[in-house]
């Protein structure tokens, strides 16, 4: 499977809790970083928790109504490349994913118009927060995802290479405190397997940091396991 850019395509927030492993009862009064966003739910989830969630995307620079015209374009493609994807197991209900995209997005549309000030344009590797400003930095659906085809992701081009996710990763790091989670750590295949690049942008973690596999719940058409990347700081371990 393959797509031609990197798609608005949401999240509900309960899957979000799925495939980052997340409690929030665990990190109420904390600050967490949603990065990419996209057209997901998870700042509205973590809000209602007492969790202080803010999440950035390059798109948010875009209107309400471009957001759900493009939202709605880029669900349906993607529906596209699944339906004929050999990634996707056979008997994997689409529609009812679908329809979940789209709630996804209908929540996300009206928790930006009530609180907008929890939503910020911008985009990896080079986010717009000072060191250390988040607990929890959660990361999913770009990182190892959008990888190019050759590389086990999504990406017809070149632009989310190796050194490209050395970048990110390091970014993502820089403005935790805490902990950061990315989903999916994994190929995206029929048969997930282990990312080939986990191995060498962990040879490179910068010092003070710690990191392993989980496997997660999350269910999005593949069979076998789906694995998260957590790290942590050494202090927090």
């Amino acid at each position: 499977m393959d797509l031609p850019r990197v798609v608005f395509f949401g999240r509900t927030g309960a899957e979000a809790l799925e495939f980052f492993n997340l409690d929030l009862s665990a990190w109420r009064g904390c600050r967490v970083l949603d990065c990419p966003g996209g057209p997901g739910t998870l700042t509205a989830l973590a809000r209602g928790a007492g969790v202080d969630c803010m999440a950035v995307d390059p798109l948010y620079a875009l209107s309400l109504a471009d957001l759900e015209r493009r939202c709605r374009d880029d669900v349906a493609l993607t529906l596209e490349r699944l339906a004929v994807s050999p990634a996707v197991r056979p008997g994997f209900d689409l529609s009812v994913f679908r329809t979940g995209k789209l709630e996804a997005l209908e929540t996300f549309l009206a928790d930006l118009r009530d609180h907008p000030e929890a939503y910020r344009a911008a985009a990896l590797p080079c986010l717009p927060f000072a060191e250390g400003s988040f607990d929890l930095v959660l990361s999913g659906h770009l990182l190892f995802s959008y990888a190019p085809i050759a590389a086990g992701g999504l990406s017809k081009q070149p632009d989310f290479d190796l050194p490209w996710h050395r970048r990110a990763l390091v970014e993502l790091l820089r403005v935790s405190r805490r902990e950061v989670r990315i989903y999916p750590a994994h190929t995206i295949e029929r048969r997930p397997r282990v990312h080939p690049w986990v191995a060498p942008l962990l040879a490179g973690l910068p010092s003070g940091w710690e990191a392993h596999l989980e496997l997660t719940s999350y269910d999005q058409g593949f069979s076998g396991e789906t694995p998260m990347l957590r790290l942590r700081r050494c202090t927090a371990c």
